[in-house]
């Protein structure tokens, strides 16, 4: 079983006007009823949503990070103000090396810090970043397949270690997969984002029906395992697309703000979307489906890869969330990372 025996760090003030008494008021509320495994809800605190046709930037345009792989996801550190990047190797052939990742540690202009590799872990289809008392723990796709695939099956936690290799097997990765009676046995391929305006984790799931779901955690609890029905805050489907669609236009990435959930979608060298889904919401309804953006479009190869919410602290202290999104390019077999993102709401 997870442990469960780490303490919960206090919430600054401004972290507490951030969170917009969210936290608290989950707290206060304890554990929330559901419909049932199938259509499971809660309220979720309202908040404001990123407006896709607002103004924003690129921070990091054509960074090469540590292997000339591809990127598939990236996350910040709001504490230490550092991203990390996931990538996969796409060309591998050898089985032993399935699902075989490298994590890359940059500054917050795409300037490489430091690097580990994750031997047979999954695809990093997308990561969490956890600064947590004096270190940084990753969250990322893990599996205990055998042989191993490119996808994970399980969801795991561990500490970020410059220069440090980790195996699939290694004791140094704390399981912390959601134990919910709806997830596929054999195929949820479970996918975490870390929100951290709210301190929550975030999780997309695949169901007993093959339908992509997601799930939300408080943090304190997915960090002691406590994944299971009863600590939900909030559960709902995810769109589900037409085949043909979905085929032209893979799902790339999500994360979340708030009271919304946010998805990236597109295909090589073709239209990438964006699409925000109110987590208070029921059945397949949305808040704003695939709007298309041109961000990055002059980018070789150009393949939209992760989301994730940087907060930024001005001068005077106040928090400014972005809304940011990736994408990787190859330019003759040279692959680099891009960072775009929204920083206006509706």
């Amino acid at each position: 079983m997870p442990s469960s025996n780490q303490e919960t760090p206090p919430l600054s003030r401004r972290r507490l006007f951030q969170v917009g008494g969210g936290v608290v008021a989950a707290t206060a509320a304890g554990s929330l009823p559901f419909v049932d495994t199938g259509t499971a809800h809660a309220d979720v605190d309202p908040s404001l949503r990123f407006n896709f046709a607002g103004a924003g930037d690129d921070p990091i345009v054509r960074k090469s990070l540590h292997a000339n792989w591809v990127m598939q996801s990236f996350a910040y550190d709001n504490v230490n103000r550092h991203v990390y990047f996931v990538q996969h190797n796409s060309e591998n052939t050898n089985p032993e090396r399935a699902g075989d990742m490298w994590v890359t540690k940059t500054d917050l202009n795409g300037n490489e810090l430091g690097s580990m590799a994750l031997h047979n872990f999954g695809h990093g289809v997308q990561i969490g970043v956890e600064p947590y008392n004096g270190a940084v723990y990753l969250w990322t796709e893990w599996q205990d397949r055998n042989p191993p695939t490119d996808f994970g099956n399980k969801i795991g936690r561990f500490k970020f270690v410059d220069g440090g290799v980790l195996e699939k097997n290694s004791g140094s990765v704390q399981d912390r997969t959601p134990t919910l009676a709806n997830m596929h046995p054999v195929s949820a391929n479970p996918q975490p984002a870390i929100d951290p305006s709210t301190d929550r984790l975030v999780v997309r799931f695949r169901d007993v029906n093959k339908n992509m779901r997601i799930v939300l955690f408080r943090m304190s609890d997915a960090r002691a395992g406590r994944l299971g029905s009863r600590y939900r805050l909030a559960e709902r489907a995810l769109p589900t697309r037409d085949a043909a669609w979905a085929k032209a236009n893979p799902f790339q990435g999500f994360t979340a703000y708030g009271q919304y959930a946010y998805l990236i979608e597109g295909g090589v060298s073709d239209t990438s979307y964006l699409t925000a889904i109110d987590l208070n919401g029921v059945g397949q309804s949305i808040a704003q489906d695939r709007w298309p953006t041109a961000a990055g479009q002059s980018l070789p190869g150009r393949e939209p890869q992760g989301m994730a919410i940087w907060l930024v602290t001005a001068g005077n202290g106040a928090v400014q969330p972005r809304l940011a999104f990736g994408f990787h390019s190859n330019n003759a077999g040279v692959r680099q990372a891009s960072v775009f993102y929204k920083n206006t709401f509706l």
